[in-house]
């Protein structure tokens, strides 16, 4: 090699190393075991140079090839087969590189092909490239072109050519020549309807296909197929046959269809052909080779009636291949075939008359292709070199050899010993055994380019590989200092990668050269480290010699902890559709990254929706399948190792259907049904459900037959009934629940019979007392066994005195002859009569057995007569016995159900009520009572038509007097610190006459305080009834009681009503104290709220306000409210009331707050909120607010002697604001603008009319339009008592009216009256305010006028002129 051009090299090399030092550190972080499993030896022992699988080393011959010299690559070339179009240009491709500049030449039919002397063949115009192009006559193309091609690419190191290129000129020949027919076919007949044949060879061969009258292409089906003859066959004909048929030839390549003649089949329908088994009418028996990638049609031609259902299987050499295999028609395509694909098939066909089959042998032959495909190879002087060849194809390739396109044999004198090597006489280095040559101790002249060639009889195939031989001395491609990270017991790899000719040697060095067992040095240079640990850290040295020289890198090792699992996943078991999470907690060195994947069944598992890992290490899974069942790895990894543990999920869902069922052991009323047991999808099969299915009574409706238990048992024997068509399914069940049911079996029919079963729910009732309506539960479908069902109806009186059954001539006969009938009317019968009953189901097959007889009775009627002595019994306040004579049977006219009781209070004789007493005892207790009331009673019979006539006269009773209710109401007022004023009302149920009260009062700790720790009972005795109210003097200060208080009749106290309350504090010498209410309880009832207040009074004595609530919580806020939540004090004295104030927030100046008064803004005011002693907190809700607008707002607790504040807390509630349009400028808003243009429209308007009016010299005056409207309400001023104010809470007109006066802010003109719309212009100017607007138009003149001026002051139409 010149020196130059090894300077060069070394430049190129240096730039390639600095561009891959990224991707030479990504070598090392894989782990050791997979670094060693995937990378490829840069030197191979054999001495082979470049060969790895790494995109960079391919990238760096690349480089190599642009400034070495370098044999050429074939890099682009035609299709082997190459059928043109003449009409186009024929373009046969050809490119390669190598260095230095590629010569093409081409081959036609092994001579060859001078191009630049054909004026029809062309150069391409590309670069380097070797492309020709023909030109023919697409009219009447010169078939001369038509031939094989080979294009050979040359340069002074090698020659490489292509493969052999067959180009064919495309023919589309015409069908033979046939006149239209006409054809006649019985329906239900086979025919085939036969295509001409092509006159010629079609190069490529059409698609064939059938029209019917001139429509689209005829769909092939199980009826309709094509023969391997282009046949169209019909199995059976139909009426719908009928038409026109032509077969056409489409070529694709020439975009052109051939017609052929018109076939009309005409359909006899007066002479059908019967049913009959499948036949076949063509077998593909002698089918001839198909060759690898072609399409393999296998064709099952029958014909049969109904028509074949057609089956195909293999029956040999393993199943159909599922991605390129299906069904067209009746014919079996598989796409691509490989020679795996050759063996038996299968073709079967059956209807419900038979079955056919026949079997079809498929062999496959393959032109040759490449196993194993050599690579070119840049090695060094002295080197071997091995070229390995291996094809394959059927029959096998006989594989040759050449060099730069000429046979080794030829040129060479190429002689074969006993072992059948080629040993060439003038190269002893150079020898060829079988599909391998081999070259030795290389040379510079060995560079060259060798062609394999694998030939059998249905094609050619040609590779090229170079050798190319070069010199070098040794470059480092690793990049220097380079460090390494493993972990402990890892085998260590350190790369030493360089580039010479001859192959550089490496040594390794760590302060001295290593030596032993643990150390390993890699045909690339790399140094392996067998079980790395902490002593191996350090640094490195590689050398690298050749006999041009030597080069050196260093690099530094650290050894890190071994990553573990500490926690690996557990086995899961769940139920389909629930979620399933594994757990893997990794144990790793603090230095390294972790990562963790996981594996399913030895495969990455990619999150999507349903699978995720929420955090690192979690395995998640929602809505699980049985598809998730399998074997999870848990594969933890660093850059320097990976630890993986594995855990199985098993999803169990319910089974899938059972398989295969069959009939068997059929009898008329009874079939044994077996099946198949499917998959049970990870839980055992528990059992089996038998559904059936009829078509004449309930078609489509699927109904439970029989439950089988257990896994195994795959049989059951069923019992049917006469006269249904049925079908069965059958559903497996486990634990997780019940399978989708399988396919159905075909039909079973059962024949008709004689009915089996005798009718339910007979019975015998009267709706009149004239008639009986026998009626009884028709005989559903299933059991009426055959047609004309129909039921006999027998009935009788029944004696009143019989042993034995009367003859059967007693009884009445009637027959029912609706299948659905349920009821027969007996008319004219006794009143509430018994009768014996039977019904019988009959049909055209015979009849069904007797029902048993049953009793039933004719219509009953109002009972004729009341009872009889009705008179009082026992008598306690609240309850009262009756006792009386029963009536007799003849006058209850039916079936005695009870008697009514009446009654009513002498005090309220419009509050009737009543009490029902079943049974005929003729006594009853009619309890519920109010004590010392006078009652009337009346009893009334009934039966099952109704109520009969009450007894009379009414019977009398009074209840005894008993004690009180509790009374009405209980309430403390504070008259001051020490006295409580007590006021109740009369009991609601006094329960006879009271005399007086007892009132107890106690004092206690605190509201709600226990029985235990209330102090001495005190007692009050009150005699006067009317008396309501007690004064309790010289109670103790801020102290509660608890009071209870009982009405007193003669015969005792009564309930007792409770009351907790408390004094106040003393009350300074001149202020008022507001009175209160306390609340009083009965056991069962709510507290009552206390009362607001409704005045004052001045009492001496001195009070303190109460505290402010502890804590204020913003629970909610709106658009147009905001929830408050807060905790009274605990402590403290007592408010009477709470409420929210509230304000607008200035956005634009800072609120000044002194002393709970905000200088800037008035506060508003919720409704007050009482106190509750029961509830920790209390809330309210501000309404009425405006959205997107920031508020302050505070609780006030309050009292007669003062108030407390809470802080201020701030909120925003939700929504857009009303002022946020109010940032944008007026003059840009669409209203504004709008109104801009209605005004310039308007004084256009009056500026066209009063140039008119003074023209015609007329007056316009403004006064005649205002008294025009005056009379109009529409017109009117409109009030506006409320002024041009500030901020308002919003309330109804009422609240404002009856609300007194709180202050408010003084207007800009410090006076207190009501503004008006006008005021802006009427208050700061002369101008009259009926005259001009807000913006200052003078629209008012034509509008209602807020000031009306006098009618004696008219607007002149100067006047008017002069301000426009």
């Amino acid at each position: 090699m010149d020196w130059s051009i090894r300077q060069l090299l070394v430049v190129v090399i240096c730039c390639f190393c600095s561009s891959v030092n990224s991707e030479e550190w990504s070598l090392t972080n894989l782990p050791p075991e997979r670094l060693r499993r995937n990378l490829t030896s840069l030197y191979f022992e054999d001495g082979r140079f470049l060969t790895g699988k790494f995109s960079h080393l391919r990238h760096y011959k690349r480089r190599i090839r642009k400034h070495v010299p370098m044999p050429p690559v074939i890099t682009k070339q035609a299709p082997s087969k190459h059928i043109v179009d003449p009409r186009e240009l024929i373009v046969i491709d050809c490119e390669a590189t190598g260095s230095p500049e590629i010569r093409y030449s081409w081959l036609k039919n092994g001579r060859e092909l001078d191009v630049d002397s054909d004026a029809s063949i062309s150069w391409s115009a590309a670069p380097n490239s070797g492309t020709i192009t023909i030109e023919l006559d697409g009219d009447n193309p010169d078939k001369s072109y038509e031939g094989k091609y080979q294009c050979k690419a040359a340069n002074h190191r090698g020659t490489a050519v292509t493969n052999e290129i067959e180009v064919t000129i495309t023919a589309s020949p015409l069908f033979a020549f046939d006149e239209d027919r006409e054809i006649t076919v019985p329906v239900g007949a086979q025919h085939v309807l036969e295509c001409l044949p092509i006159l010629g060879e079609a190069i490529p061969p059409p698609n064939i296909y059938w029209t019917k009258d001139g429509s689209n292409p005829i769909d092939l089906t199980e009826r309709i197929s094509i023969d391997a003859d282009n046949n169209l066959i019909f199995a059976n004909i139909e009426e719908a046959d009928a038409g026109e048929y032509s077969c056409r030839a489409e070529y694709v390549k020439l975009g052109t269809i051939r017609i052929a003649n018109t076939l009309t089949l005409i359909v006899d329908t007066a002479s059908p052909r019967g049913a009959r088994a499948p036949s076949f009418l063509k077998r593909d028996i002698n089918l001839p080779p198909v060759n690898r990638g072609e399409d393999l049609t296998l064709r099952c031609i029958t014909e049969g009636l109904p028509t074949p259902e057609v089956r195909w299987r293999r029956t040999s050499g393993g199943a159909l291949p599922a991605a390129r295999a299906k069904v067209v028609g009746t014919s079996l395509v598989i796409e691509e075939v490989v020679e795996g694909d050759a063996g038996s098939y299968e073709c079967t066909a059956s209807n419900s008359l038979g079955k056919n089959k026949y079997e079809v042998m498929v062999t496959v032959n393959a032109a040759p292709y490449w196993k194993t495909e050599p690579e070119g190879q840049m090695l060094a002087p002295g080197d071997d070199a091995t070229i390995l060849c291996e094809a394959a194809g059927t029959p096998t390739p006989e594989v040759s050899w050449k060099r730069n396109g000429e046979p080794l044999g030829a040129k060479h004198g190429l002689i074969r010993d006993h072992h059948f090597e080629e040993k060439l006489k003038d190269q002893a280095n150079r020898r060829v055994s079988g599909t391998t040559l081999s070259l030795s101790e290389l040379v510079k002249d060995d560079s060259a380019v060798y062609q394999c060639i694998a030939r059998n009889n249905l094609g050619t195939r040609i590779t090229n590989a170079y050798i190319n031989v070069v010199e070098l001395p040794p470059i480092m491609l690793t990049a220097a200092n380079k460090k390494y990270a493993y972990v402990q017991d890892q085998d260590a790899q350190l790369h030493c990668l360089s580039f010479g000719s001859p192959k550089p040697q490496i040594t390794w060095y760590k302060e001295e050269l290593l030596a032993g067992d643990r150390y390993q040095i890699l045909s690339n240079g790399t140094l392996v480290i067998a079980t790395v640990s902490t002593e191996d850290d350090g640094m490195y040295k590689c050398m690298a010699t050749n006999k041009f020289g030597e080069e050196a890198l260093q690099a530094e090792l650290s050894v890190k902890r071994k990553t573990s699992i500490a926690t690996p996943p557990i086995a899961l078991e769940v139920k389909a559709g629930n979620e399933a999470q594994f757990v893997c907690v990794v144990d790793k060195d603090p230095d390294l990254d972790l990562t963790i994947v996981w594996l399913k069944n030895g495969a990455p598992l990619k999150p999507g929706s349903r699978i995720t890992t929420p955090v690192l290490g979690t395995l998640l899974i929602k809505d699980t399948m049985s598809s998730d069942s399998a074997l999870y790895t848990c594969l933890a990894s660093t850059t320097r190792d990976e630890a993986s543990a594995q855990a199985t999920l098993s999803v169990i869902d319910v089974p899938e259907p059972p398989l295969n069922l069959q009939l068997s052991n059929q009898a008329d009323v009874s079939v044994t049904l077996s099946w198949d047991m499917g998959n049970e999808n990870n839980s055992p099969i528990e059992g089996y459900t038998i559904q059936y299915q009829e078509n004449r009574l309930m078609p489509g409706e699927w109904q439970e037959m029989k439950v089988i238990d257990g896994r195994d048992t795959l049989t059951a024997d069923l019992d049917l009934n006469p006269w249904l068509n049925y079908e069965f399914r059958v559903t497996a069940r486990n634990k997780v629940g019940e399978s989708e049911p399988s396919d159905a079996t075909e039909r079973y029919t059962t024949p008709a019979a004689a009915p089996n079963a005798v009718p339910g729910g007979i019975k015998g009732e009267g709706t009149e007392p004239t008639n009986m309506v026998i009626s009884w539960e028709p005989l559903p479908g299933l059991l009426q066994n055959g047609p004309g069902l129909r039921y006999e109806v027998r009935y009788r009186e029944q004696p009143q005195s019989r042993r034995r059954r009367q003859a059967d001539s007693d009884w009445t006969v009637e027959t029912v002859n609706d299948p659905n009938g349920k009821e027969f009317v007996v008319e004219d019968t006794p009143t509430y009569t018994a009768y014996e009953i039977t019904v019988q189901a009959k049909n055209d097959f015979g009849d069904g057995p007797l029902s048993d007889v049953v009793v039933g009775y004719s219509g009953e009627d109002f009972p004729a007569a009341a009872v009889e002595n009705a008179a009082v019994g026992d008598v306690t306040p609240r309850s009262v016995r009756l006792d009386w004579d029963p009536i007799s049977e003849e006058d209850v006219k039916g079936d005695l159900k009870g008697y009514k009781v009446r009654y009513y209070d002498e005090d309220d004789p419009d509050n009737v009520m009543e009490k029902v007493f079943e049974g005929d005892e003729p006594t009853a207790l009619i309890d519920g009572l109010t004590p010392y009331k006078n009652y009337n009673f009346t009893v009334v019979p009934y039966n099952g038509k109704g109520d009969g006539p009450p007894s009379s006269p009414a019977v009398k009773a009074s209840t005894p007097e008993s004690t009180p209710g509790a009374p009405g109401a209980l309430r403390a007022n504070v008259v001051d610190s020490k006295t409580l004023d007590v006021q109740w009302e009369a009991p609601l149920e006094p329960n006879g006459v009271i005399t007086g009260y007892t009132l107890t009062y106690r004092t206690m700790p605190g509201p709600g305080i226990p029985e235990g720790r209330l102090g001495a009972p005190m007692e009050i005795s009150v005699d006067d009834p009317a008396t309501t109210n007690a004064k309790l003097s010289e109670l103790e200060e801020q102290t509660w009681y608890r009071i209870e208080l009982q009405a007193k009749t003669k015969i005792g106290p009564g309930d007792m009503k409770e009351l907790e309350t408390s004094t106040s504090d003393p009350a300074p010498e001149t202020t008022t104290v507001m009175t209160t209410t306390a609340m009083a309880t009965t056991e069962g009832e709510v507290p009552l709220i206390p009362l607001v207040p409704d005045g004052e009074e001045e009492l001496p004595g001195t009070g303190k306000a109460p505290l402010k609530p502890e804590t204020v919580e913003i629970l909610d806020t709106g658009e147009n409210f905001i929830n408050v939540s807060w905790v009274p004090a605990k402590v403290g004295p007592r408010p009477s009331q709470f409420y929210v104030e509230y304000r607008e927030r200035d956005m634009h100046a800072d609120d000044v707050v002194v002393n709970g008064t905000n200088s800037e803004q008035m506060w508003l005011q919720t409704e007050s909120v009482d106190p509750d002693p029961y509830s920790e907190t209390l809330q309210k809700t501000i309404d009425g607010l405006n959205p997107g607008t920031r508020y302050q707002l505070r609780v006030v607790a309050s009292n007669n002697f003062g108030k407390g504040w809470t802080d201020i807390q701030e909120t925003t509630t939700e929504g857009e604001s009303p002022l946020a349009q109010a940032a944008t400028p007026v003059g840009r808003q669409g209203w504004f603008i709008g109104l801009m243009c209605a005004i310039a429209l308007l004084i256009l308007i009056l500026l066209i009319i009063c140039f008119i009016k003074k023209n015609r010299g007329g007056k316009y005056k403004v006064s005649e339009k205002e008294d025009a409207l005056k009379g109009d309400p529409e017109t009117q001023p409109i009030k506006d008592d409320a002024g041009f104010g500030e901020y308002r809470p919003r309330e109804s007109p009422d609240e404002v009216m009856a609300k007194p006066p709180t202050g408010s802010i003084p207007s800009l003109a410090g006076s207190d009256k009501p503004g008006s719309e006008t005021d802006s212009m009427a208050e700061y100017g002369d101008a009259d305010p009926g005259m001009f607007n807000e913006d200052g138009s003078f629209i008012g003149q034509y509008g209602a006028d807020k000031k009306q001026r006098p009618p004696e002051e008219p607007t002149s139409p100067a006047a008017f002129s002069t301000f426009v």
